[in-house]
């Protein structure tokens, strides 16, 4: 064992959350859709099939908000990884193995080649999902992106107002708390928002078996609203999955990836659940998760335990 890792830090994001629990009560998310806002999808055999019965595809919707293509692609990858963490079907207790793997995906491109999108871009998508979240009974709004946003944070303000009408739709909007921490003050919009559930990294500040640097990196609260911020944490350090190509794996790192551990545990949630609210959810959230020994405003409620979430 490398110095300075913990027996804890040589199990997957998956065993260290628990999804395993879940997946060994036979419970995959079955009947839930999440939208991902991002840049977009590579479709792969991770998408088509059932981790216990084959199936058709599981995109349920492309929407291309960059190039208008109507085929599902990802010419920058971070979108496919983020899919592939909520949604890919795997062997049971593999690696590759998306803590949802049964739930569907409504992808949504925002972002370019470059991983970047104009402020008007992304609202465009928050308001197609106003308009279609009944089409395709979306359930969970997965935001992976806060200052990848060209605008800046001068229209914060506006992007803040269409994720919360998101909420008030009654969706479950999980977004990221950003990497420009770890000073006070630096989740980034629109996880600084009151109403959604923001996720930060649980280990950005300890070494991994595959990268013994441990610069802190992920947003830390307070933020302008009362609660706190963010609401729980997750693993996003050197989370593998999905590439943008037919096969292949990879490597990413930020508080996007725990922001998709988030949302594919609330899809396993619904699926076990599949009447409760935006705020019953976000309610369970933080009377189950693990406390950590972290500060306030960068643990939040503590770490995202399935086991509990499910019990």
């Amino acid at each position: 064992m490398a110095a300075g890792i913990t027996s804890e830090q040589l199990l997957s994001p998956n065993h260290i959350i628990k999804a395993d629990y879940a997946h060994h009560c036979h419970i995959y998310g079955r009947g839930v859709t999440v939208a991902v806002l991002d840049s977009g999808i590579q479709p792969r055999a991770d998408f088509l099939s059932l981790p216990d019965a084959s199936a058709p595809s599981r995109i349920l919707h492309f929407e291309d908000f960059v190039h208008a293509r109507s085929l599902p692609y990802d010419d920058a990858g971070h979108g496919t990884h983020i899919c592939g963490k909520i949604a890919s079907s795997h062997p049971i207790g593999s690696e590759y193995l998306g803590i949802a793997p049964a739930c569907n995906l409504v992808v949504l491109k925002v972002l370019d080649q470059n991983g970047n999108a104009p402020l008007s871009t992304f609202i465009r998508a928050l308001r197609w999902i106003h308009h279609y979240q009944s089409s395709y009974h979306i359930r969970i709004v997965n935001i992976s992106i806060g200052t990848t946003l060209s605008s800046g944070y001068s229209h914060s303000d506006l992007l803040i107002q269409e994720v919360e009408q998101l909420w008030t739709d009654g969706l479950i909007v999980c977004t990221s708390a950003g990497n420009n921490g770890p000073a006070p003050g630096s989740i980034s919009a629109p996880g600084s928002s009151c109403r959604v559930i923001t996720v930060g990294a649980s280990d950005d500040n300890i070494p991994t078996l595959r990268s013994n640097i441990h610069r802190q990196y992920s947003g830390r609260g307070p933020t302008g609203c009362s609660t706190v911020k963010p609401e729980l944490v997750a693993p996003g350090s050197q989370i593998i999955s999905c590439n943008n190509q037919r096969l292949g794996y990879t490597a990413k790192t930020g508080t996007s990836m725990s922001t998709s551990l988030v949302s594919g545990a609330i899809a396993l949630l619904l699926e076990q659940e599949p009447s409760l609210s935006n705020r019953d959810v976000k309610n369970r959230l933080h009377d189950c998760a693990r406390r950590l020994n972290l500060p306030h405003f960068q643990q939040g409620w503590g770490l995202l335990d399935i086991s509990r979430l499910l019990k």
